[in-house]
């Protein structure tokens, strides 16, 4: 299980945060997926992607918007519990093609978002609609590590600055991602060999992170997502494929 793809999956994690301030389990989840049980691969990114919200948090600490908090925190709560039990639920082939659709719609909207900006930004969804999407987030993220993509639909409406808004995705991410850790145990989703493999993949995470702080300065962010996504697509579509 400790291989070039897990290592891989660390590294890349690190990079994408620091990088470019998003959430890696939505690329890195369907990855894994073809290369070990998708279950196993969801809970083998848990522990990475709290790590990474912990060490984005002293950059953003109490620069969100605390009424958009209490709109999401809730939805957070409830999705993320209906999703672990989704998880620990499904066979493996559901969770495959249950992986491989989310891969699929969520790197199309990620390509729109960009392509299309807009397209978005004209929107202006009130807040019991900010709670129903964070609920989806809240799921989406149990699921396949992929509640920040979805959350960002409903953020990008709300013209917050964007310190504010990048602050108040790392507040809902790391709230789902402790509750992840917390669910994932009870229902035997995460185990303790893999929080020790998860650690023992630490430094690599670091090093992404390094690589991350290297590569914002050389590249342009919008079109590395793209690349990404096409990739991501790619995968979600191998996974049903091999389904």
């Amino acid at each position: 299980m400790l291989n070039i793809f897990s290592m891989l999956a660390a590294f890349v994690a690190g990079l994408l945060k620091t990088a470019f301030g998003i959430g890696a389990g939505v690329f890195l989840t369907p990855l894994l997926s073809l290369t070990m049980d998708p279950k196993t691969a969801v809970a083998l990114m848990a522990p990475m992607m709290l790590i990474t919200d912990f060490s984005t948090l002293g950059t953003h600490w109490k620069r969100w918007d605390k009424k958009q908090l209490l709109i999401i925190l809730p939805g957070a709560l409830l999705g993320t519990i209906l999703g672990s039990y989704y998880l620990a639920g499904a066979s493996p082939e559901k969770t495959k093609i249950t992986i491989g659709t989310i891969a699929i719609l969520f790197s199309t909207l990620q390509i729109l978002r960009i392509k299309k900006e807009k397209l978005f930004t004209n929107i202006k969804f009130s807040p019991w609609q900010g709670s129903i999407i964070s609920i989806a987030a809240g799921t989406a993220s149990a699921i396949a590590h992929s509640g920040g993509i979805v959350l960002t639909i409903y953020l990008i409406t709300q013209n917050l600055k964007k310190e504010t808004f990048v602050a108040t995705l790392v507040g809902f991410l790391l709230f789902a991602d402790c509750l992840k850790i917390v669910m994932f145990s009870r229902l035997g989703i995460l185990t303790l060999p893999l929080v020790k493999i998860s650690l023992f993949l630490v430094p690599v995470l670091f090093l992404g992170s390094w690589a991350g702080s290297k590569l914002i300065k050389k590249i342009s962010d919008k079109q590395f997502i793209i690349y990404i996504n096409i990739l991501v697509f790619l995968s979600g579509l191998i996974l049903l494929i091999k389904h």
